[in-house]
């Protein structure tokens, strides 16, 4: 659980500084569509790599 809590929190200081440096090298949408696709590889990399341990 602290591992997962660890990367949790870090994302919320690294998300928010890459936003504004995307942001404000390239515009809102392309902060925006970034953090979209890394979103989506997260939730991807969570499919492939999490199994279910209850039994049904």
């Amino acid at each position: 659980m602290g591992v997962y809590r660890l990367w949790r929190d870090m994302g919320y200081a690294v998300g928010a500084l890459l936003a504004g440096v995307i942001a404000d090298a390239f515009g809102l949408a392309a902060a925006t569509l970034t953090i979209a696709a890394l979103t989506f590889a997260s939730g991807v990399v969570v499919a492939l790599r999490m199994r279910e341990t209850h039994a049904a």
